[in-house]
């Protein structure tokens, strides 16, 4: 799970995805984007905190991913083929959880606070059901066919005047 670099408040999702994911038998994975990890206060035992995680290597050993919705995030999860649980609250972070959900690669929460048992229950629904694991990955595919970033400045510097 991650919460992004701004408005990072571990009481509006990161405590609540990991309380909500106490009592199950899976490693829950946290990354406070910057914030020190004694800000979460006690962790429970199956979970883990770090300032930063490489998410290249992460993230292919990832179920689901928890995320307020950040655009980088996001689209590293994807690139992964990995399903989203999102609970956007701010900036186009609701936009974004939106368009996971329209996507079929996840869920959104519709709140940027979400209470620790609808985080629990919307990973046991990702979790369970094959089919957001399977959209975010044909969207990681046509992501990888597009090209990446190469391409992307490639194109941005055909549209600059020479």
């Amino acid at each position: 799970m991650t919460q992004g670099t701004l408005d990072m408040d571990p009481a509006d999702l990161l405590r609540p995805t990991m309380d909500g994911l106490a009592d199950r038998d899976v490693l829950v994975v946290c990354t406070t984007g910057g914030a020190d990890p004694a800000t979460l206060g006690p962790l429970p035992s199956n979970a883990r905190a770090a300032t930063f995680l490489p998410h290249d290597l992460l993230l292919p050993l990832v179920d689901v991913m928890v995320t307020n919705g950040g655009w980088g995030g996001v689209l590293a999860a994807l690139q992964a083929g990995v399903p989203l649980v999102v609970a956007g609250g701010s900036l186009d972070k609701p936009e974004v959880a939106r368009r996971v959900a329209w996507s079929g690669a996840g869920l959104d929460l519709r709140t940027g606070s979400p209470k620790a048992a609808r985080i629990a229950e919307a990973v046991d629904r990702v979790r369970s059901d094959p089919a957001f694991r399977t959209r975010a990955g044909e969207l990681g595919a046509a992501m990888t066919a597009a090209g990446g970033a190469p391409v992307a400045v490639d194109l941005i510097e055909g549209l600059l005047p020479s």
